[in-house]
């Protein structure tokens, strides 16, 4: 019986100490990890916060291919953390922790990509399977913080944009900065850290700059970015033009589903994803030609029927590129015009421009017809009634 106290007592001790140890290890590598991140990212976030992202991190490295920190030397600019875990066999691993980004305009000039025909916005459909595939979204348009005027957001990121009274000292008029963490997707709870994150990083990084400016405080809640297609109904959202658009015409090669997100009077970009369900297709197969009908079955066994409008606003209006030849084209502003799955058209509201886009994947382009044309117009003529813009300019008929 003692020798088996004394046993426990040894054990507990051997125990009692490795806690100790490991306890303490951990609080040294979190010490190390709150200092790399200050020194990596110039200051501008809470480490602390930074720690707490996807669940909490006790040792993070630089991240990224090529190792980026903060410097303020040029426009972009930007710190990627990665979190360091060990799994059961000891053996290290790197997983994407945080990035901060600071891009400025005019400097970017391709903030926006207009072409999204290279990434669609719906899993794959499988050979012989039967989903739903646009039930919801993978790539959910970005949702206002507020009216808009800070910023906005989406799964994993939270964008705000300081505007300079006057340029800053590096040649910037909109200072754009970023928060990301891969894991907020499955972290709702993250998206706030995120907010402040990158709201406390705009201040603090306009200051460097030379960029006086005055940010709006941010929303008291952020909604979940809007993933769900729904039935197109009555709308109020940045779809709305589209439900007023059913309305007056003949809806059977048109999209029954939509996703749109709050409108936000001053928000830098709008969206809406429009898109066919599997029994609409099914209708929809019925009103096409024989031959018309052959070439649409083999579509929508690879991809399903879609369309998607997004609008940018003042600086980043000047900001979007198209597919072009060999690269991507910057489109300008006060023109329209199609490429490739984009039709583009631009406006002036309040004085400033606005550019409007549509992308249409090419197996759905002949559903529709002339119907395009019609669409964007619908799209087109709303938005700028909505926002009170002038100049409308629209692409020309194919």
């Amino acid at each position: 019986m003692n020798l088996l106290l004394v046993l426990a007592g040894v054990g507990g001790l051997a125990f009692g100490g490795w806690a100790l140890y490991d306890a303490y290890a951990t609080g040294q590598a979190r010490t190390a990890s709150r200092a790399l991140t200050t020194r990596a990212c110039a200051g501008l976030v809470d480490p602390d916060e930074v720690m707490r992202l996807d669940g909490g991190a006790d040792r993070v490295v630089l991240g990224g291919e090529d190792p980026s920190t903060v410097d303020f030397d040029t426009i972009p600019d930007r710190c990627v953390l990665s979190r360091l875990e060990e799994d059961r066999l000891g053996q290290e691993f790197k997983y994407g922790h945080f990035t901060l980004a600071l891009k400025g305009l005019p400097q970017a000039r391709d903030l926006h990509t207009a072409d999204e025909g290279w990434k669609p916005p719906f899993a794959t459909l499988r050979a012989g399977s039967k989903d739903d595939a646009t039930a919801r979204t993978t790539l959910p348009d970005r949702m206002p913080l507020g009216d808009g005027r800070l910023g906005d957001y989406g799964p994993d990121d939270v964008t705000v944009v300081a505007r300079c009274e006057q340029p800053a000292k590096v040649g910037t008029t909109s200072l754009i900065v970023t928060a990301i963490s891969p894991g907020t997707r499955h972290e709702a709870e993250d998206r706030p850290i995120l907010a402040r994150l990158a709201r406390r990083a705009a201040e603090r990084a306009a200051e460097e700059y030379g960029c006086r400016t005055r940010l709006p405080e941010l929303p008291d809640r952020l909604p979940e970015p809007v993933t769900a297609l729904g039935p197109v109904g009555e709308r109020a959202d940045s779809c709305g033009w589209y439900a007023a658009h059913l309305r007056t015409v003949d809806r059977e090669r048109l999209p029954d589903r939509a996703a749109g997100v709050p409108v936000g009077g001053a928000a830098r970009e709008e969206g809406c994803l429009l898109a066919m369900s599997p029994g609409g297709s099914e209708r929809a197969l019925g009103f096409l030609a024989r031959e018309e009908r052959e070439d649409a079955v083999t579509s929508l066994r690879h991809s399903p029927w879609w369309l998607r409008t997004r609008s940018y606003f003042g600086e980043d209006a000047a900001a979007v590129t198209v597919p072009g030849g060999r690269s991507p084209e910057p489109v300008v502003p006060g023109r329209a015009g199609r490429t490739k799955d984009v039709l583009y058209g631009s406006m002036t509201c309040e004085g400033r421009p606005a550019t409007l886009t549509m992308v249409v994947p090419y197996t759905y382009r002949p559903v529709l017809g002339p119907r395009l044309d019609e669409l964007f117009k619908a799209y087109a003529t709303d938005t700028a009634t909505r926002r009170g813009c002038t100049g409308l300019v629209l692409p020309g008929p194919e």
